[in-house]
């Protein structure tokens, strides 16, 4: 049961019915998913926050569209990747690309998987990462969009996406070599 009283779908129908305290229920309930999903995606902890504040404003808009046969966490997660592309995009004119490729990976430094990593460290990748490629990483990645849905939701083309993706994982593996590994050679 939500908050350990009410339901989720009860919850969802106080929120229908514009009662504050649901609301606050349903944002406490799923505020450690929105933060999850935002991170991902925004350059920032501060922004991914303001991800998810944007994404909970719209889900009080429009939950009379929300289907209550279907999870409500999916279509959550669907708002909030929206509004992680929406933020992306407005923000995306006053931040400078360099689009020059990574350094190479070399060769003898393909990182082999051998520990789960933590939630901190792939983080801690995806920081790394310029925000175009940590966006189109997660659309294709975990998402599961294809690169002709990318480009149109980025405006750019298919082949970018693409060139984007590889380049995004390349620099991945570089940055696995660089923080995880050495760090934990390091260690030992």
């Amino acid at each position: 049961m939500a908050q350990g009283v009410y339901t989720e779908q009860e919850i969802i129908g106080g929120c229908l019915k514009g009662k504050r305290k649901f609301q606050e229920l349903l944002y406490r309930e799923f505020y450690s998913f929105g933060m999850s999903v935002s991170l991902r995606y925004a350059p920032s902890r501060e922004d991914a926050l303001e991800i998810v504040n944007d994404s909970f404003f719209k889900v009080f808009a429009k939950l009379d569209h929300y289907q209550v046969d279907r999870p409500f966490k999916t279509w959550f997660r669907r708002i909030l990747v929206n509004t992680a592309l929406d933020y992306y995009r407005s923000n995306k004119r006053f931040r400078i690309f360099l689009d020059a490729a990574p350094e190479e990976v070399e060769p003898g430094l393909e990182p082999v998987m051998e520990q789960a990593l933590k939630a901190e460290e792939i983080l801690r990748l995806f920081e790394g990462l310029p925000e175009v490629y940590r966006v189109i990483f997660n659309l294709y990645e975990v998402e599961g969009f294809n690169h002709e849905e990318i480009a149109g939701m980025l405006d750019i083309s298919p082949g970018t996406s693409r060139s984007h993706l590889s380049r995004a994982k390349k620099m991945l593996r570089k940055l696995y070599v660089e923080r995880i590994l050495d760090q934990r050679n390091e260690a030992v």
